[in-house]
């Protein structure tokens, strides 16, 4: 538990962790609760692709953390429902007197390459991630809002900020996670509230049904304990680190990276207007180009290359 410089436990409010009940959400809930915070341990229980819900894992992250003498309580609804938002913001502040901060751990995987990818296989990773978290932010915010302080951190991956080949419903809603926190962090700070975005990588059961060529683009040695990762979200919402908001941060076990937010890197004016020649110079030559990184980490194929015959 937190203590005071009299060695007491300074109880705080709650704070709202979805996809508590394994992996990286576990340990945010179990390191937020041993800082003195009140933990709704939000999580349906179902399988990495989103089956067979079940209150098992939500419940033992709980027992755990009353186990250790702090205080939690138990949310098994599907965070993909808008009314699910509004039921654990009022849970946390009934049960804790008020909502400091709310963390989206939650996810499902469902892998196929875009042109075999069918309309449930996409909306359902979009439904759960990307709706989801704005389920949980827009009442969150509300709330905060009145408060006038609080902290939210979301979870994007390496999928959303650089592509992954066959996981195109995944890294939309990553992505779409990262603009939905800038928004919000540009929305929120007049009210006192920071919002930031973590890009974990650990060893979860999420991870584990990754491929291994896309589990090689980060060392072995960067996806270990998730403690890290849960110390950075705690580390965000402490009411010191105001000033830290809109970031976007990768954290591995070992290593911690800030992200620079999408900007122009170069531009062209043209004198007259241009004909299709000097735009396809501009767009081939003039501007250059910044190749996707995960071209060659993952030792995939540039169409100029097919086009060429020269892969």
């Amino acid at each position: 538990m937190a203590e005071t410089s009299g060695g007491l436990a300074a109880p705080r409010g709650g704070v709202i962790v979805t996809g508590g009940g394994g992996g990286i959400g576990a340990e945010v809930a179990r390191r937020f609760a041993s800082a003195g915070y009140g933990v709704v341990v939000s999580d349906r229980g179902v399988t990495v692709a989103g089956d067979d819900p079940a209150p098992d894992a939500a419940n033992l992250v709980t027992e755990q953390i009353r186990d250790a003498g702090g205080r939690a309580v138990a949310h098994h609804g599907s965070v993909s429902e808008f009314a699910v938002g509004e039921e654990l913001v009022e849970l946390a502040t009934s049960e804790f007197g008020r909502l400091d901060g709310l963390v989206t751990c939650h996810g499902i995987l469902r892998e196929r390459m875009i042109f075999n990818m069918s309309e449930e296989e996409w909306d359902s990773v979009i439904d759960v991630h990307l709706k989801g978290t704005f389920n949980c932010v827009r009442f969150a915010t509300a709330r905060m809002r009145t408060q006038r302080a609080g902290s939210i951190v979301t979870m994007t991956s390496a999928s959303g900020l650089e592509g992954s080949p066959a996981q195109a419903n995944y890294a939309a809603a990553k992505a779409g996670i990262v603009g939905l926190t800038a928004s919000t962090a540009l929305a929120m700070g007049r009210y006192g509230v920071n919002v930031n975005c973590i890009s974990p990588a650990a060893n979860t059961r999420m991870t584990a049904r990754i491929s291994a060529r896309t589990t090689n683009t980060r060392p072995a040695a960067e996806r270990g304990n998730p403690g890290l990762i849960a110390d950075v979200a705690l580390a965000l919402s402490d009411p010191r680190a105001r000033e830290v908001t809109g970031q976007v941060l990768t954290v591995t076990e070992q290593r911690l990276a800030r992200w620079v937010p999408t900007h122009e890197q170069e531009n062209i004016t043209f004198d007259a207007e241009p004909g299709l020649d000097d735009v396809v110079d501009a767009v081939r030559n003039r501007l250059g180009v910044a190749p996707l990184r995960r071209f060659a980490a993952l030792g995939l194929d540039l169409p100029a290359a097919v086009a060429n015959g020269t892969n």
